[in-house]
C-alpha cells in the first residue's frame, strides 16, 4: 500500500478500559471512594451507586450532591481529589490484581503492528489514573497514542470528538465519524459512539450482557474479543462509521 492509499485508509480506534481493556477488581472503586473521605469526610451513597459508563466528575458530582455537598464545594475540590486518587492508585492499584480482558494482549499486539490504526482510549477514568490501571493490568498505556478521559469533559457523550481532534492534529489526518471505531462494553459506550458518529463496536466482557447491549443497537456485538484476526479483520476493515 502506498502512503497516499495508507493515509486514507487509516482508522482510529477507541477503547474503553474498564470491563473492555482490563477487569479492574474494583480498583477504581476503592480508590476514588479514599480519595472522597479524605478530601470530603463522606463517600456518599457509594455502596448504591453504578459506575459503568459514567466519567469520574460525573461519579464524583453525583455522590457528593447526594451527599449535600454543594457544586460550589466540588468544583473547588475536585483537583485536589483527582490528585488523592491517582496517589491511592500509585500505590495500591498493584496489589488489586487487575487483569486484561480476555484475548486483548494478543489483539492489541496485532494492531499496534499495523500502520494503518492509530490506537486510542476513551474512558471515563481520569487522565492520571488511566495509565496506572493499564500499568497493574499488564498493558503498556503508551501504545494508545491519543486519549480522552474523565478529567477532559464530565459528559461521555464528547470524549469521541475530543479524542478525534487529538489524533487528527497528532497525525494530520482528519478522523471523524467516518473513520473512527469506539469499542466498549457498556451501554454507554455505544451511546458515546453514536454522539461522535463513530462506529460502535459492544464487546460483553464487562458488566453487561449481550442481549442487554443489543437493546441500545450497537453496530457491532461480540461477545469477547478471542478471536485476534476475527476481531482484527472487523476493526479495521469492516467497522466503517455509519
Amino acid at each position: 500500500m502506498n502512503l497516499r492509499k495508507l493515509f486514507e485508509a487509516m482508522k482510529l480506534l477507541l477503547f474503553d478500559i474498564d470491563g473492555t481493556l482490563i477487569r479492574s477488581n474494583s480498583a477504581g472503586r476503592a480508590a476514588l471512594t479514599y480519595a472522597l473521605e479524605q478530601v470530603f469526610g463522606t463517600a456518599g451513597p457509594i455502596d448504591d451507586y453504578k459506575f459503568g459508563g459514567k466519567t469520574d466528575p460525573r461519579i464524583i458530582t453525583d455522590l457528593m450532591l447526594a451527599a449535600g455537598i454543594s457544586q460550589k464545594s466540588i468544583d473547588a475540590k475536585l483537583p485536589t481529589v483527582y490528585d488523592v486518587m491517582t496517589a491511592r492508585g500509585r500505590d495500591t492499584f498493584s496489589e488489586k490484581h487487575i487483569v486484561p480482558c480476555p484475548g486483548i494482549p494478543e489483539l492489541l499486539d496485532c494492531l499496534r503492528q499495523r500502520q494503518d490504526v492509530v490506537l486510542g482510549l476513551v474512558t471515563g477514568n481520569i487522565v492520571s489514573t488511566a495509565p496506572l490501571k493499564l500499568k497493574a493490568g499488564g498493558i503498556d498505556p503508551t501504545q494508545f497514542r491519543i486519549g480522552a478521559y474523565g478529567s477532559d469533559n464530565m459528559d461521555r457523550n464528547a470524549l469521541p470528538g475530543i479524542a478525534m481532534k487529538r489524533a487528527s492534529k497528532l497525525t494530520g489526518h482528519t478522523f471523524n465519524g467516518n473513520n473512527t471505531v469506539v469499542i466498549g462494553d457498556t451501554p454507554a459506550d455505544i451511546l458515546c459512539a453514536r454522539s461522535g458518529k463513530a462506529t460502535a463496536v459492544a464487546v460483553a466482557s464487562g458488566w453487561h450482557a449481550a442481549p442487554t447491549l443489543a437493546k441500545y443497537k450497537p453496530d457491532f456485538l461480540l461477545e469477547n474479543l478471542t478471536d485476534t484476526k476475527a476481531v482484527e479483520e472487523l476493526l479495521v476493515n469492516q467497522a466503517e462509521g455509519s
